[in-house]
């Protein structure tokens, strides 16, 4: 039976294996983790950031160093997000990892002598981040804490073991967040900056879906976080990864796709790696539907209409935070149309939409005084909304 999602995936990270190009990406974001530079990576959502770099750790983990994946999206406040940095850097010590899952498993039952003289030790020697991991909720009564002593605890590893590590922060503008999920941004930035500098053999990764908060934590002389790591935008990927890409993943489901349909496949897709993937797997869907053994041009056609139905509920649900906005709506449509986004609208009006819709990450800007819906299919939904 074929797992179409696996071979077009869309919605997580891709596994190394599975990627298309990017392979320059991963090799020279891995070497730089590897010889000790920070590296900010940023782009729009669904792009492959994730993917890179969860792919340039893999490569620095077989080049023996220690690595660590948080994704600040996921984490709720600063507790939540000290804890599960603790665990994601004790997994890389066997030992401690099995420690932590029997002190856990105990649930408060009493806990044999080996075990309690075990924990002891991990604390004496690498501070009170530990007991987070076997205490949940303890980071919770007194989270900056935590968090400063989670921040710390990357390097006393790496120390402790004579191994460098890797810290991977994805999703990282959530720091600077509108609702401060993680507390003051300015405050947290500072302790950031001044504990990371204190760690000496960890390189750390920075994403971010939001390119310009991204500058805005990284660029500026007066950010905590000025010029703390390198700027890289993933290349594009070539027409011909793609070609052969494609071509090898139909091939794979048994449905070969004609070299008209696969070019169409590519255009509609936009470089836009969730978009192709998407519009790819429905193509595959409507040729096996119809029973068809190729997949030609029309099923590439059919395949994008039925990615736009797929990501109708998606669209509306953006849509209605578009219109939170006032004239935003006007202006997402007339960028998706490769309109001027001013006309008829006051500057500084104009200026309020454009700011909430790339705060949202519904357009960004490729250069200056340019602007774009980044997603092809969400672009073709607000380009065809009725009026103006």
């Amino acid at each position: 039976m074929r797992d179409i999602r696996r071979l077009f995936p869309t919605d997580d990270p891709v596994p190394a294996g599975m990627m298309i190009g990017r392979r320059r990406d991963v090799r020279e974001v891995a070497d730089a983790l590897v010889a000790g530079t920070n590296i900010v990576l940023a782009g729009p959502r669904r792009t492959g950031k994730t993917s890179v770099g969860e792919a340039a750790l893999a490569r620095a983990r077989r080049a023996g160093l220690y690595t660590v994946i948080v994704d600040l999206f996921r984490r709720r406040d600063a507790g939540d997000l000290a804890e599960g940095l603790v665990e994601a850097v004790i997994a890389n010590r066997g030992a401690l990892k099995r420690l932590r899952a029997r002190v856990r498993d105990a649930a408060g039952t009493a806990l044999d002598a080996a075990t309690l003289t075990a924990s002891a030790r991990a604390q004496a020697e690498l501070g009170e981040a530990v007991e987070f991991a076997f205490r949940p909720g303890l980071a919770a009564r007194d989270p900056d804490r935590a968090l400063a002593a989670a921040l710390e605890l990357p390097e006393r590893i790496a120390t402790a073991d004579g191994r460098r590590m890797v810290v991977f922060l994805d999703e990282f503008q959530d720091i600077a967040s509108a609702s401060h999920p993680f507390g003051d941004p300015d405050r947290l930035t500072k302790q950031m900056r001044a504990i990371f500098q204190r760690s000496p053999n960890v390189s750390f990764l920075f994403t971010g879906s939001i390119e310009h908060l991204m500058r805005d934590l990284f660029g500026p002389g007066d950010r905590a976080l000025s010029q703390f790591g390198a700027f890289r935008a993933l290349s594009p990927i070539a027409a011909e990864e793609w070609r052969k890409g494609l071509s090898a993943r139909f091939e794979r489901a048994d449905v070969p796709i004609e070299d008209a349909a696969r070019e169409l496949l590519i255009d509609l897709g936009d470089d836009h790696p969730r978009a192709t993937m998407l519009i790819a797997r429905e193509a595959l869907t409507a040729a096996l539907v119809g029973d068809r053994k190729r997949v030609q041009e029309p099923e590439a056609r059919a395949g994008f209409e039925l990615a736009l139905a797929a990501d109708r509920l998606r669209h509306e649900q953006a849509l209605e935070r578009i219109r939170l906005t006032k004239h935003a709506q006007n202006v997402a449509m007339r960028i998706a149309r490769d309109e001027r986004p001013y006309p008829g609208i006051a500057p500084s009006a104009a200026q309020r939409a454009l700011r909430a819709l790339e705060l949202a990450g519904f357009v960004d800007s490729p250069a200056r005084g340019e602007w774009r819906v980044a997603d092809p299919l969400l672009r073709h939904y607000l380009a065809h909304l009725p009026g103006r």
